[in-house]
């Protein structure tokens, strides 16, 4: 028997915080629908920034409106690269390592966008949802059993620039946030909090005395 067992989100630092206390904390603008990209260097393609900019594109494209009303908040090292690429304007807050402060990066953002290309099971994924923040990523690795489609946020199509800029677009403009919010909360709760977490190692270790003691 194999049983997968994820590592724990502290939700008492990861929580739903005021989205404009958060913003002005970090100089953000509070009249704008804010994208958050997370990575520990923005940089690296497995992290699927090259995706990440042509979606936006696409999507300025069809909705230029989105030039004056939709930010982007970057996080991570070599941020201001990838800031001077985005059709939109951008917020490159740099490499953080405090965890309390990158909680309140989480809680500005209205989305997180994680199109990896290769990934495991995100922390990133689990830290912004136990914010309240809905997630786009890629249906690759771990990510699809994070987000649950069309409920907490949206899994695009592998490599799907057209469908990750309608995840993105349905998120913003189309969803219920406030019930992608709830959704996304409840999943972490449910699943990578540190109590469900160590309820999961309590389970797997009454199985196995029960299993130890039928066989003696």
């Amino acid at each position: 028997i194999v049983t997968n067992i994820p590592n724990p989100i502290d939700t008492h630092i990861f929580c739903k915080q005021d989205k404009k206390q958060a913003r002005r904390a970090f100089g953000l603008p509070e009249n704008k629908q804010l994208i958050l990209f997370v990575s520990q260097r923005v940089t690296d393609k497995r992290k699927g920034v090259n995706y990440f900019i042509e979606a936006l594109q696409q999507l300025v494209t069809e909705h230029p409106a989105m030039k004056q009303n939709t930010g982007v908040i970057i996080l991570g090292g070599h941020s201001a690269e990838v800031a001077a690429r985005l059709p939109i304007p951008a917020y490159a807050l740099g490499y953080v390592s405090d965890a309390e402060k990158i909680a309140s990066v989480y809680n500005s953002a209205d989305l997180f966008v994680l199109p990896s290309l290769e990934d495991n099971l995100p922390n990133t994924i689990m830290e912004a949802m136990a914010c309240g923040i809905p997630c786009v990523g890629y249906r690759v690795g771990g990510i699809p059993e994070e987000i649950d489609h069309l409920k907490n946020g949206y899994v695009a199509a592998y490599k799907d620039v057209n469908d990750l800029a309608r995840g993105i677009y349905w998120v913003l403009n189309e969803a219920d946030s406030e019930a992608l919010s709830r959704e996304a909360v409840r999943k972490v709760t449910a699943s990578y909090s540190q109590h469900a977490v160590a309820m999961k190692y309590i389970e797997v270790y009454n199985r196995a005395l029960s299993l130890k003691n039928n066989r003696t």
